[in-house]
């Protein structure tokens, strides 16, 4: 999903915006820094170098290299920011919020550790002030050096570099406490309910408090499972071509030894390849002039294109052990509410409690409109013991 709700000129949208509902309506109407070393565990420290003070406006930043699992499930190297107060840290130390960034691109420049967190930084600060170290995972693939593309929107591979960045940053400083919660927007909620769904069991060892997703994009799968080659150019439809590109290649990545490719065009394949190293400012260009039909040799739900891609990025509606916020814009046109509903009632469903709220705001808004609320959700996961 495009856009991590930025204040800069950056081409800060998602796109998948109501163009999901619309193709619905329409059809029917790795891996990070290098290889991880075999006897190498999930969480461990490759390495961690302190950057010099002001980076990205930030007094101690750092940037850590640590195992995690890549797109295919092996054990890779990924890269992320950690961040901790001034001060002298509580007894116990330092809790941590996991913060999981917006849609950013594909290629290893695309990382918030190699933008500095520019678009996120005012947040950032803002955790810091109330005493939170911070870490913030640049997904795999997102760094220089990477050897892979982004899997983006990958369930399985947002969550476990999250998990595994925390393991790591408490390696690198010993002042972090194991009590430690996730925050995201947009691409980052959907990374965040993914983690929250994993964390307890993925790494018992830390103390998971809880979980905010702010305008998570959940359902995907189920929209981009009813495309094929007849979808036709259609301004409703054209304004997430690339973001429905950037999954098919991701599908590309976490799959290559399978049929995958024979679903995709020759200008499929050459949109993807184009995308894969672009940031998201780019991504329009590199789709320019195409209809999502022109990607794809037949429709996907054919054979076991839609297992796959369920399994690829379904969010999880059961498993949340700890408290769980959900927020929403109201007038938000690229995660659109009707997408977060269907979400809430899957969550009811399956008796998973939650808390939500909605604010009369758009996708870029959402994190300032929330933040009234996310601070004492934060406060309170930390304060119960």
């Amino acid at each position: 999903m495009h856009a991590h709700c930025r204040n800069s000129g950056d081409s800060k949208r998602i796109r998948l915006r109501s163009g999901l509902t619309a193709l619905a309506a329409a059809i029917l109407a790795v891996t990070g820094a290098g290889g991880a070393h075999a006897d190498e565990t999930a969480g461990g420290l490759e390495s961690s170098t302190a950057q010099a003070p002001g980076w990205g406006g930030f007094d101690r930043p750092s940037v850590l290299e640590y195992v995690t699992e890549g797109p295919t499930g092996a054990a890779t190297t990924a890269t992320g920011l950690l961040l901790t107060p001034s001060g002298t840290p509580p007894p116990g130390g330092w809790p941590v919020i996991a913060w999981d960034h917006g849609t950013s691109g594909l290629g290893p420049q695309c990382g918030i550790t190699t933008t500095k967190a520019r678009s996120d930084t005012s947040y950032l600060h803002r955790l810091l002030d109330r005493g939170y170290a911070v870490v913030a995972p640049d997904y795999v693939g997102l760094n220089p050096g990477a050897v892979t593309t982004h899997p983006y929107l990958q369930s399985r591979t947002e969550a476990t570099a999250t998990v595994d960045l925390v393991r790591a940053a408490r390696t690198a400083d010993p002042d972090l406490s194991t009590r430690w919660a996730v925050v995201g927007v947009s691409q980052g909620g959907h990374a965040a309910l993914n983690t929250g769904a994993l964390a307890s069991t993925y790494a018992p060892e830390l103390d998971f408090r809880g979980t905010a997703a702010l305008a998570p994009p959940a359902n995907v799968e189920q929209a981009i499972a009813l495309a094929g080659p007849y979808v036709p150019r259609a301004p409703v439809l054209d304004g997430f071509i690339d973001n429905v590109a950037a999954v098919l290649e991701g599908m590309r990545i976490a799959y290559p030894a399978s049929d995958i490719e024979s679903y995709y065009t020759p200008t499929g394949i050459a949109a993807m390849e184009r995308l894969a190293t672009s940031c998201v400012s780019n991504w329009p260009a590199q789709v320019q002039g195409l209809s999502l039909g022109s990607l794809l040799t037949k429709p996907l739900l054919t054979g076991d294109f839609t297992a796959r891609l369920t399994r690829y990025l379904a969010v999880p509606t059961s498993g949340y052990r700890q408290p769980l916020l959900i927020t929403q814009g109201e007038q938000d046109t690229t995660v659109p509410f009707p997408s977060t509903a269907v979400l809430l009632g899957q969550l009811s469903a399956s008796g998973t409690r939650y808390q939500f709220r909605s604010y009369p705001t758009d996708h870029q808004g959402i994190v300032e409109a929330s933040w009234p609320q996310l601070i004492p959700f934060l406060t309170g996961l930390f304060t119960t013991e």
